[in-house]
């Protein structure tokens, strides 16, 4: 028997849409457009390109090919793709920066401390 290939991720936000506020994801998201707050899930987070994050990220794994304007904390690794733009503070035990990529802030490769948890926005 097959395997079933990967779900893809949601889209949380489309692409040409905008949302303010903050977002809370459970497995694998994606953003295609612009978020203006924070986001945060204990899965994965595709960061599109053309997609605009303006707030902290708070995920187990990010994949950015956008641009982040804030602290990003990613508990298992962070992967900035070719064209991205990271402008804040990045936390994560393993980073990847492709050619082309920017990172303007420090970067801490190490254990994030306060690690993502199966956060829904209730306390």
């Amino acid at each position: 028997m097959a395997e079933r290939p990967p779900r893809p991720p949601e889209a949380l936000v489309p692409e040409n849409a905008h949302f303010t506020g903050p977002v809370f994801f459970d497995d694998a998201a994606e953003i295609l457009g612009v978020v203006e707050g924070s986001v945060q899930g204990p899965g994965s987070l595709v960061v599109g390109p053309g997609a605009r994050v303006k707030g902290p990220v708070e995920v187990a794994d990010l994949m950015l090919a956008g641009e982040v304007e804030g602290e990003v904390a990613a508990a298992e690794r962070a992967s900035l793709l070719e064209g991205a733009t990271l402008r804040g503070t990045l936390r994560s035990p393993r980073v990847r920066i492709d050619e082309g990529a920017h990172l303007d802030g420090p970067c801490r490769i190490g254990p994030v401390e306060n690690e993502v948890k199966g956060k829904s926005g209730s306390p």
